[in-house]
């Protein structure tokens, strides 16, 4: 016979939520954690609760020409933009009940230990897509607390006027028109990178889109399928002629970028959709504290004296920055 989960002791019940946690961190599916356009680094312990970002420096790309006997003209140096960015702590506790546990409440338990096991990592899931669900604002309030979304030039991470350090030249990084998915939506995003992507000095700069994100909606998802997976050319019928973009780019369906800011369905970004790339990417993710539990034991008020609820912590600190636009093109799919 099964041994109910409600009997457990508390060594028992702390091993249970400590394994399933563990668990948790492993096999959740991290959307856009993994979408490839996220730097994932390690904050070392007590180097600060702040970091900055920087572009690298930008040198001339070409050289000058020197005249017979006189000296070499000097490269220009050109600094990008750099952004600070603060850590912050997202956390949750749960508490088994002493009447769980005596009246043998095991799913009510099992749920408590399953929602313990994926609220951090949801939440980082829902902060880093929220960095394109708002990436036409510059701020957003997420449960009271105000999170900065510009970049570097002090603007959204998609707008019209993105500027340069060392040049008064500017660009956009929205696609014209916002258009919805389609081939030649998709042809005008990648005309954005050949005819808008420079270095500080306003010089062109070759940059590669490699990734398609977009929502959950069902129909651009198909959209994006039908263009990605044909074996023909998608506006011929003719079979033996190619389709260029078989498997040109990754896709990356995210279904908590059309939603609010705590979450909720937000219809409104159903058809946002985004071409980025990953090699240009400044988009970071700093963990000071990757996700931990922390359980209650002998001693340390885990177990609530009055209530006598043994009481679970999940936490973890980090930080989001994005210093510039140039590595995505972004559209609202609404025409407008």
């Amino acid at each position: 016979m099964a041994v109910q989960v409600s009997s457990y002791s508390l060594g028992q019940m702390t091993d249970l939520v400590t394994r399933s946690f563990t668990d948790g961190l492993q096999t959740l599916p991290m959307v856009m954690k993994n979408s490839g356009v996220v730097i994932t680094e390690a904050m070392p312990m007590n180097s600060g609760d702040s970091k900055r970002f920087a572009e690298r420096v930008t040198t001339d790309q070409y050289a000058s020409v020197r005249d017979e006997g006189a000296v070499a003209d000097a490269g220009a140096v050109q600094y990008g933009y750099e952004k600070d960015a603060q850590v912050y702590t997202i956390a949750k506790t749960v508490s088994i009940t002493k009447r769980m546990r005596v009246a043998g409440k095991d799913r009510a338990i099992l749920d408590e230990i399953t929602n313990l096991s994926e609220v951090c990592p949801n939440t980082q899931e829902l902060d880093l897509s929220h960095r394109l669900t708002f990436a036409w604002s510059t701020s957003y309030t997420y449960k009271g607390t105000s999170r900065d979304l510009t970049t570097g030039d002090s603007v959204a991470l998609i707008s019209t006027a993105h500027t340069l350090t060392g040049s008064a030249t500017t660009y956009s990084n929205q696609i014209t028109g916002n258009p919805a998915f389609s081939k030649g939506a998709l042809e005008t995003a990648e005309k954005s990178f050949v005819e808008g992507s420079f270095d500080n000095l306003g010089v062109k700069i070759d940059v590669k889109p490699s990734v398609l994100i977009t929502t959950d909606d069902p129909n651009t998802v198909n959209e994006v399928r039908q263009l990605l997976n044909a074996t023909a050319d998608v506006n011929s019928s003719n079979s033996g002629t190619s389709n260029v973009y078989k498997s040109k780019y990754k896709h990356v369906a995210n279904a908590r970028i059309a939603t609010d800011s705590n979450g909720g369905v937000d219809a409104t970004k159903a058809k946002y959709w985004f071409l980025a790339s990953e090699r240009a990417s400044d988009f970071y993710l700093c963990e000071l504290e990757t996700p931990y539990v922390k359980a209650p034991q002998d001693g340390n008020n885990g177990e609530d004296f009055a209530s006598e609820n043994w009481n679970y912590l999940a936490a973890a600190t980090y930080l989001i920055s994005i210093v510039t636009g140039r590595w995505i093109r972004g559209s609202k799919g609404d025409g407008s």
